[in-house]
């Protein structure tokens, strides 16, 4: 177990809904801005979107534009929403292809499932063998996702529902610190994880534990999917941990608290890209109609030079990748 930071986190990325919102994290792409895209798109138009290069999408507005949002995710607030691309002057492989072109900026995109899409479709299926929660249109509880930089793009919205939360981990950390100490030791020490798709291989779970929170030389960082952790105690036939369920509880609470969560619609052609390693996201249900069907874009990025964590931190994101890695045995 790593060290417990046991001082209040003062820094940008600990932030409120009192202090931070959409309209704080949102980024309007200037007229230039948009014009080197409509060049990029141009001059890649004869390449599939997901095949485009970092280095095809070159261009010096959109440069100093991702060295910005860089900045910001790693060091600042955590959190960007770029706006400004509309659907009536851009198609959906147009989103495609300037999602991926941005997204090469950040980091190299990871499979999301078996099927080793880069790009994840984030919407209703009638068919998910695994029950992927991104494929359903139930509502989603707080959590993180596996990899250091997450990435959602609006190509659609519901007829309704469909909201987006986020919540600083550093702010709950801030939180329970001040408020319940003793069960910082339990979220350090963490606890078997798996994956919905992990279940069905030969070792179910991760051989070693996953904190929900680590501290590397007074950084920290986040991972909470706490239903993973419980279902990995169900699959290694040992009990739940008490001071564990107490804390992630008390976690919780803290995170969909109004005062620590912040509540928001995407709009297609937004751009949503955030520090999954200090925050934690969530989704209202939604609901159909012929007109509207809900679509998201979805990008995983693995970050060159990217925050400092522990080993245990990465469990996650490394047993998707050996996942991915082994014989299709069902759709993921």
């Amino acid at each position: 177990m790593t060290s417990i930071h046991r001082q209040i986190i003062d820094h940008p990325n600990a932030w409120t809904p009192a202090t931070a919102n959409k309209s704080t994290f949102s980024h309007p792409l200037s007229p230039e801005q948009l014009a080197a895209l409509d060049r990029l798109l141009a001059a890649t138009r004869d390449t599939a979107p997901l095949r485009v290069t970092r280095a095809q999408f070159e261009d010096p507005a959109i440069n100093a534009l991702m060295d910005e949002v860089r900045e910001i995710i790693m060091h600042g607030c955590g959190v960007v929403i770029l706006t400004g691309l509309t659907r009536d002057r851009y198609s959906d492989e147009d989103f495609e292809r300037i999602y991926w072109g941005l997204g090469t900026y950040l980091g190299r995109g990871l499979p999301q499932s078996r099927k080793g899409d880069l790009l994840g479709y984030v919407q209703e299926e009638e068919e998910n063998p695994t029950d992927r929660g991104y494929r359903s249109s139930a509502a989603l509880g707080m959590h993180t996702d596996a990899f250091e930089l997450i990435g959602l793009m609006c190509v659609q919205r519901a007829e309704s529902g469909g909201e987006s939360s986020l919540a600083s981990a550093l702010t709950i950390h801030n939180e329970i610190l001040r408020t319940r100490p003793e069960l910082l030791e339990p979220l350090y020490e963490g606890f078997y994880f798996t994956l919905q798709e992990l279940q069905f291989t030969e070792r179910p779970t991760t051989p070693d534990k996953v904190p929900v929170f680590c501290n590397v030389d007074g950084v920290v960082s986040c991972n909470y999917a706490a239903s993973y952790m419980r279902r990995a105690a169900e699959l290694r036939k040992i009990p739940f941990p008490a001071e564990l369920d107490e804390a992630l509880k008390y976690f919780d609470a803290v995170a969909t608290s109004p005062e620590v969560r912040a509540e928001f619609l995407l709009e297609p052609g937004d751009i949503f890209l955030w520090n999954n390693y200090t925050h934690l996201h969530s989704r209202r249900a939604f609901k159909n109609s012929a007109e509207r069907k809900r679509l998201l874009l979805r990008l995983w990025l693995d970050v060159a030079n990217g925050r400092p964590v522990t080993p245990g931190l990465t469990l996650r994101g490394r047993s998707f990748e050996w996942i991915y890695n082994q014989p299709a045995a069902a759709a993921g």
